[in-house]
This record gives C-alpha cells, sequence and structure tokens, in this order.
C-alpha cells in the first residue's frame, strides 16, 4: 500500500511511524464507543493488542481499519491481516460483498462503518485513552505560517515554565525525542500514539499543525483543542482538492468537526472573516484592522527583524522581534493571541518575542561574511513566495534574486502564477527545480515560464545546484538571494528517488567557494 496522489485520498507512506507506544490490550466493545456500525459480524467480546491500518504491521491480536484509497482499497488486504494474526476488522464496505465466510468460521469479527477513517480516529483515540484531553492541544491549519506559529508557541509557553511538544512539517518533538517528520499531519492512530507519549512523558502543551489533508481525511476527528488557529487561505493542494471551495472547507473543518475551546482567527484575511462570523462563540480576532482583539500598529520592517505595536484587550505594548518581514507580524499576532488565551502574561510574550529561535527553512539566514544576503524559506505557493519577495525587498538596499520551482505530480494550475509572481516582484529570478518527482523537469520549468516575455529578467537552469551556484555568483553587494520552496528539507525527489538535497547546504557550499 505505497503513499498515492488521489482526488479523494491519500494513503499512508510505506515508512513505519518511528513511535511506539504500547498499551494494554483492550475490549473491542470498548473500543467502538462512539463508532456508528452499520453491520457486524462475529464477537465483539474480545481483546484487541494492538490496531494497524496497513496490513504489512499487523500482528497476533490486532484490530485491522481497512481505509480506501486510490490505487488499492483497504479491504483487498483483509485476507493478508487476518494470516498475520488479526482477530477483527472494519471495513466501510458491505460486509457481504466481502466473501468472508471461511474467515467468520474461524472467529474473526467484521464490522461496518460508513466512514472508515472517521472510526479510525474515534478508535484511536478510545485506544490511547484520548489523550487529546490530557494536555493542552493547540491546532493551526492554514495555507502558510503554520511550522512558524507551532515554534513561537513553543518558545512561548517554554518561557512560561511549561513542558512543550510539536507535531508538524518539520517533525514530531518533545523532551528528548525528535522523530523526523514523514507527514505534516500523522494519521489519526500515530497521532493520538505520539501525544499520549507526550502525556505520559509529562508534557503540558503540546502543537500541532493540521493540514487541509488531514482535515479532510478526518485525522484529527472529534480531537480535543484548547485554541483553533486559522491563519490565511489562498491557493495550495488543488491537486487534492477539487476547487478552493472545497479547499476552504477543508480548513473550516478544525472548528466544525472538533471540540475547539478558543478559535483564533486572522479576520485581515478574507476566509478568515468569514470564519470569524461563522465561529463567532468566543473567537480571537487577529489582523492589522483596528478591530481586531489582537492588531498591529506602526509596523516598522528592517532587515534585522521587525517593530511594531501590539493591541490587546489587556493593553498595548511594543514589540521588537528578530523576525523579519510582514507575514511574520501576522503570526505574532496570531501566537500572541493563543498564548494570552492560555494564561501567559503579555510580559512574557513581549520579551520571549525578541528572543524568537531560527524556525528551520523559514527565512532563514545563510551567513559565510559574504556582503550580500541569502535566506532559505518555504515558500511554495504564489502567495507565500510574494510574501516572501516583498518581506525582503522591505529590507534590501540592492536587487532580489529568487530561486525557485515547482514541485512534480502536483496542481500544475499553480505554476504558472508562481512564474507571474516572481517576474513581478522580484528584480531577477532563476526558474529551475523543486522535487520533480515523476515528471520531467523542463516541462515543470516551461509551465512556470509561460506567457512570460520579459526574457532579461530570469533566467532557466534545470539543475537546482547549479541555479543556487548562479545566483550567488550574480549577487553583488547589498543584494539579496531568496531561494524558495524547500526551506528545511534535506532531499529532493527526482523520479521514484529521494536523494540527499539541502539547500542551505548548497548555498553554504557556493558562498564558501566565493569569500575564501
Amino acid at each position: 500500500m505505497k503513499q498515492t496522489a488521489s482526488k479523494k485520498w491519500f494513503l499512508f507512506s510505506e515508512n513505519d511511524f518511528a513511535l511506539k507506544k504500547i498499551m494494554p490490550e483492550k475490549n473491542l466493545e470498548k473500543l467502538m464507543v462512539g463508532v456508528e456500525t452499520t453491520d457486524s459480524l462475529g464477537n465483539l467480546n474480545i481483546a484487541i493488542k494492538h490496531i494497524a491500518f496497513d496490513s504489512r504491521k499487523v500482528h497476533p491480536g490486532a484490530l485491522f481499519v481497512a481505509i480506501p484509497g486510490a490505487k488499492h482499497n483497504g479491504e483487498t488486504f483483509i485476507k493478508d491481516a487476518w494470516v498475520k494474526g488479526a482477530v477483527a476488522f472494519v471495513t466501510q464496505s458491505p460486509l457481504k460483498s466481502l466473501n468472508l465466510p471461511s474467515i467468520e468460521g474461524r472467529g474473526f469479527t467484521a464490522l461496518c462503518v460508513e466512514d472508515s477513517r472517521k472510526a479510525l480516529s474515534k478508535i484511536s483515540a478510545n485506544f490511547y485513552n484520548h489523550p487529546s484531553e490530557r494536555l493542552n492541544l493547540t491546532g493551526v491549519t492554514g495555507t502558510n505560517g503554520k511550522t512558524t506559529l507551532t515554534y513561537i508557541l513553543e518558545a512561548l509557553s517554554r518561557a512560561d515554565g511549561r513542558q512543550t511538544g510539536v507535531i508538524g512539517t518539520i517533525n514530531c518533538h518533545f523532551g528528548e525525542t525528535i522523530i523526523p517528520a514523514v507527514m505534516t499531519t500523522p494519521e489519526s492512530l500515530d497521532l493520538n500514539q505520539s501525544i499520549r507519549q507526550m502525556v505520559d512523558a509529562g508534557i503540558s502543551d503540546c502543537f500541532l499543525e493540521v493540514s487541509s489533508h488531514a482535515l479532510s481525511q478526518k485525522r484529527v476527528c472529534d480531537m480535543s483543542f484548547e485554541v483553533g488557529i486559522f491563519t490565511n487561505l489562498s491557493r495550495d493542494h488543488l491537486d487534492f482538492h477539487e476547487n478552493m471551495d472545497e479547499y476552504k472547507n477543508s480548513k473550516a473543518k478544525l472548528f466544525r468537526e472538533n471540540r475547539v475551546k478558543v478559535p483564533v482567527i486572522n479576520i485581515d484575511d478574507p476566509t478568515g472573516k468569514e470564519f470569524a462570523a461563522e465561529f463567532n462563540r468566543g473567537v480571537i480576532s487577529t489582523g492589522k484592522n483596528p478591530a481586531a482583539d489582537f492588531s498591529a500598529e506602526d509596523i516598522t520592517l528592517e532587515a534585522t527583524g521587525s517593530r511594531f505595536t501590539l493591541k490587546t484587550p489587556s493593553g498595548s505594548m511594543k514589540v521588537r522581534t528578530n523576525l523579519l518581514g510582514e507575514h511574520n507580524v501576522y503570526n505574532l499576532l496570531s501566537a500572541a493571541a493563543a498564548a494570552s488565551a492560555q494564561g501567559i502574561s503579555l510580559d512574557v510574550i513581549q520579551n520571549t518575542f525578541q528572543k524568537i529561535p531560527t524556525i528551520p527553512g523559514r527565512f532563514e539566514s545563510v551567513n559565510n561574511g559574504q556582503n550580500f544576503s541569502v535566506l532559505v524559506d518555504y515558500a511554495h505557493t504564489e502567495d507565500a513566495l510574494a510574501k516572501s519577495i516583498n518581506a525582503a525587498k522591505a529590507f534590501t538596499k540592492g536587487k532580489v534574486i529568487v530561486v525557485f520551482g515547482c514541485g512534480g505530480d502536483r496542481d500544475r494550475g499553480k505554476r504558472k502564477e508562481m512564474g507571474q509572481v516572481a517576474l513581478k516582484n522580484a528584480d531577477f529570478s532563476v526558474i529551475t527545480s523543486d522535487n520533480p518527482r515523476t515528471e520531467d523537469p523542463e516541462q515543470i520549468i516551461a509551465d512556470i515560464c509561460k506567457d512570460i516575455t520579459d526574457t532579461d529578467s530570469y533566467k532557466t537552469i534545470t539543475n537546482r545546484r547549479e541555479a543556487i551556484g548562479y545566483a550567488i555568483d550574480r549577487a553583488e553587494k547589498n543584494d539579496l538571494v531568496l531561494i524558495a520552496g524547500k526551506g528545511h528539507e534535506d532531499y529532493q525527489i527526482v523520479g521514484a528517488k529521494k536523494e540527499n538535497f539541502d539547500d542551505r547546504e548548497v548555498a553554504k557550499e557556493f558562498l564558501g567557494k566565493r569569500t575564501h
């Protein structure tokens, strides 16, 4: 069951989720509490030792949850699960259609549900004793800013003396445990498992990036959130969502399908304004809009950070931060609102904002003593790219040179838009490969360059290493090279192969050649 893209479903990674938490066996009937079944065969009064949604990971005594996918339906692996020792399974296919008499005759329990992903989420919560209810869980959704926000929130909570954990695009970490991310938001079983481990390790505050895929696939269904944050919405993931309305509605599911005590919503964003009206009970609004509960005035953007006045229901204060760009002002507003809602004082917020640690691959500086700037940023949508370029321009005396590409086997419609954004906002663009995957990288570049007529304002270099080197060689005193699209990633996917590649290391390599 290999990871596969689809309009409706993703399957799961072949990589095993690294965290392991052994739980006492539980009665199947208790695991099914809150899960509506439409049919059943066999005995519910049996012991379940563990749960699996991937037949390769089944061990004796398992409950196997069959998930529908793009190329394979989990129900086709039920017999494999049974052979490996599973004692029960859950499926959303009618039981009579599965031809199971021999399996039933050997004591196998079968349960049919309307939505097996929703069932998996509820079963997982039951198995791990509802871990989201046993710490302060903050969920962050939106097109851009999720990773940055979770790191800011973590810094605020640590400054307030709390024990923290983060689950997101870069990794899952808490205490001394650091697990590289397989996907932004893990499958519900893995997610409940990791939160359970955090609870057992004494973690009090967990910050979770919640992707639109996760919300569509009910990976966080029926979880308890102390705070839910919406950042913004712009075009992304239309290879998965059929249109922008579906994408928007997936984000709304964080608030519609979960228990969110305090929604924090950016009302400067048009979608955020809609959400604030819909989820108006207890909403804390953020934005430059003076009507927002947490707003920013007198914003000054500099090469070394930003300054603004933060206005809150509890008073105003001056903020100075090393985070760059107006988009990070919005992130700080959301963080201040969420932290304040959880009892963190304005003094702690003000002091912490002055010393936010570097966030991997988010406007991350690469410095080797050169007389120009190099920044690596994860921006991979037209909106994020525009914001990153304009943030760089706000404090750059010279030219802004941007290096970027678009991922293969993903939304092709955004390629031309990203090309237009780069050509409109940057002084010069180097268009190259991102993660081409199974597509021809030269065709991806051709899609980006479609309808661009000003051939003097850009250059195409298919090899990303060479493109970064070209941009660094081209830079002059006071210029800025913005390497966009991959951020913290330390790999490049070419075909089906994942190759070592880190924009930051490549930039350091070329800076070393240039300055020494």
